[in-house]
């Protein structure tokens, strides 16, 4: 699930692709991207047949469905150029004993690399060891978690919210009465996203947060919580929601009998469909993609096939910043009601494309409601990342 201005984003987004032209490299081996890459980058010239273990730790909705299918049907592309041999997928319902049964499976099946999407991002250690004492590659993708000798593809979540927040700042003037539906309590992602928030509002000591609800990331849990919010409060001018909420929200508004103020969308695509529809109302949707997880592939088959990532590429994990393992993978796309690609929330965006909103609904064609707009890193892009 969910989710980058010299201006104010810059100041905090770590930007994937705006750091390829970044210079330097630490000093310190266990954070250093080059001390990491020499551990980690295939020692044979093995260029062919790899397999690769792919353990998802949640399938419980349609955004992790497109995560896993996203993956699966990049893969084809490999195995029919003989470069993969096989792709294992192994999905746990956020079960961590379950998840560590099967990368251990993986692990003993003889795979050259693992890539983990973590139920846990604090319970890989032993099964991690293990895989690096049989010279397995293991990089994280989607859900960030920080263990040293591995690597992390995961979606830019500070850059996420901060878009956002930066917008809605924006869309008040810097005045105003906002409430916050946050994601799932203690998941990493959602508290990124909060202290990209908080970061943001700092400067705009004139919006006042009048409650800040755990909304789960559930349409029905959100559309519960603003019902009691419209109750409650009389003057809400702004809606900070994350993602798959939206439509909740939309609901809330309605059973009320009341307009919606400006707020954050979603990008589902059956959200965006319904917007289009409502000609008065002020929102965004900015995309967390699950291509996420095909540039988590890209890389992986790129470091097993030798090659090595340029100087600046590796940018601190999102959980320890000491260690610099990390690809954050900025929002493809930023949809406003017409394209806005000079607004201060876009500075610093170098790959990330601003497009209007008829944009993003043409793209839905053929889609189905709960599909995702959706994107990956272009090869061009992927190729910029290593030596």
């Amino acid at each position: 699930m969910k989710k980058n201005k010299l201006f104010s984003i810059a100041t905090g987004a770590l930007l994937v692709l705006s750091m390829l032209t970044a210079c330097g490299t630490s000093t310190s081996t266990s954070s250093s991207g080059s001390g990491l890459q020499d551990k980690n980058t295939a020692s044979n010239d093995k260029k062919k047949g790899f397999v690769i273990g792919f353990a998802n730790g949640y399938f419980g909705n349609t955004w992790r469905s497109q995560f896993v299918e996203d993956v699966q049907k990049a893969a084809e592309k490999y195995k029919a150029s003989g470069i993969l041999k096989d792709l294992q997928v192994a999905n746990s319902n956020a079960d961590v004993s379950q998840q560590l049964s099967q990368l251990n499976t993986m692990i003993n099946s003889g795979v050259d690399a693992l890539m983990i999407d973590p139920v846990s991002a604090t319970s890989l250690g032993p099964v991690i060891a293990k895989a690096k004492a049989k010279g397995i590659l293991v990089v994280i993708t989607n859900d960030p978690a920080a263990y040293p000798d591995t690597y992390a593809v995961v979606g830019n979540n500070d850059a996420f919210w901060r878009i956002q927040t930066q917008w809605i700042a924006d869309q008040l003037h810097g005045k105003g009465n906002i409430v916050e539906l946050t994601g799932l309590p203690g998941n990493t992602a959602d508290n990124i996203r909060q202290q990209a928030a908080k970061d943001i509002l700092s400067h705009y000591p004139d919006i006042k947060v009048l409650a800040s609800v755990p909304g789960k990331w559930s349409e029905s849990t959100a559309q519960s919580a603003m019902t009691t919010l419209l109750s409650t409060y009389k003057n809400i001018d702004g809606i900070l929601e994350q993602d798959v909420m939206a439509e909740g929200v939309l609901q809330a508004y309605q059973n009320a009998n009341q307009s919606p103020p400006i707020m954050t969308g979603d990008y589902t695509f059956g959200f965006l469909r319904k917007w289009s529809n409502m000609p008065n109302l002020n929102s965004i949707a900015v995309p967390y993609a699950p291509g996420v997880g095909v540039d988590a592939l890209e890389v992986t088959i790129n470091l097993l096939q030798g090659k090595k990532f340029k100087d600046g590429v590796l940018q601190p994990n999102p959980l320890d910043p000491n260690l610099k393992n990390a690809i954050l993978v900025d929002p493809p796309y930023v949809v406003t009601k017409n394209a806005q690609p000079d607004a201060p929330w876009m500075k610093g965006l170098k790959f990330t494309k601003a497009i209007s909103l008829d944009e993003a609904v043409k793209l839905g064609q053929g889609q189905p409601d709960n599909a995702s707009l959706d994107a990956s890193l272009t090869q061009e892009q992927v190729d910029s990342l290593f030596q």
